[in-house]
């Protein structure tokens, strides 16, 4: 059986659809990790304030 031209325009459509999911999953994934990466940032300086304030030494890398 021969493709259509129509049946081609409809899976390029849903291969159009299904890769611009995928973008948004990608976008979502890639701010919520810089997200959790500043997040961590943030509680290490806060944890490092406290060990300080209260004359801790942070351990060793």
């Amino acid at each position: 059986m021969a493709t259509t031209f129509a049946d081609l325009e409809a899976r390029v459509r849903g291969l159009e659809s299904r890769a611009q999911r995928v973008e948004e999953d990608v976008t979502a994934i890639v701010t919520t990790v810089v997200e959790t990466r500043d997040e961590v940032r943030w509680l290490r300086r806060a944890v490092e304030a406290l060990l300080d304030h209260h004359g801790i030494a942070p351990p060793a890398e």
